[in-house]
């Protein structure tokens, strides 16, 4: 079979088994809904934990809660505009900016309360726990060196592998506008790089 005719036949399987997906939830099928968790739950803790600069614990949060409203309102989906997985990012990006408005309302945390990075290093696992803090810190950096927009469009494209025909749809811009901005967001970051080897 040709190249162009096995994509097409996967492009229909995989159209076939989102349409059964989607049927599945509206019959409120517990298997559907755990299907739906299984399959897309661990790419939305990723999205939602990079675009929370690694807080693991409210990306499950807001995780759970966008998976428990798609299939509450799986109604509303509607296959001629969006993929699912298009749909779901973009509920997971309206439960993430809440949550990022509520932590900027929070209070700063008390001085007492507050340990110093140094501590840390006392802690038992000490090489993993540097790695981790290291990477943090990295994608802290990059998030700063971007724009929200730019940070999250790369974050879909590079971590969830969503096409730009997809992200557009998730954030509400055109699929050429997304090429833009990952443009963009890619030079930036790789200037980020550079500039960060070098000092």
């Amino acid at each position: 079979m040709a190249e162009p005719e096995v994509m097409r036949v996967q492009g229909v399987a995989a159209l076939a088994e989102e349409q059964r997906l989607v049927l599945g939830l509206r019959e409120a099928s517990p298997e559907a809904v755990r299907e739906l968790c299984d399959r897309f739950g661990p790419k939305l803790h990723w999205y939602a934990a990079a675009r929370l600069l690694g807080d693991a614990q409210t990306a499950e949060d807001v995780m759970v809660e966008a998976l428990a409203d798609a299939a509450r309102n799986i109604r509303q989906f509607n296959s001629r505009r969006s993929t699912l997985s298009a749909w779901l990012y973009g509920i997971t990006r309206r439960k993430l900016r809440g949550e990022m408005r509520r932590q900027r309302r929070m209070k700063s945390v008390p001085v007492s309360a507050q340990v110093p990075l140094e501590s840390l290093s006392e802690l038992p696992d000490q090489q993993d726990m540097a790695a981790r803090l290291e990477a943090k810190q990295q994608v802290r950096a990059l998030a700063q060196a971007l724009g929200e927009l730019e940070f999250e469009v790369l974050v879909l494209n590079c971590i969830d592998q969503l096409s730009a025909r997809e992200i557009g749809r998730a954030v509400g811009r055109s699929e050429r506008a997304i090429h833009s901005i990952l443009h963009r967001a890619r030079q930036k970051a790789r200037e980020r790089l550079m500039r960060d080897e070098a000092g």
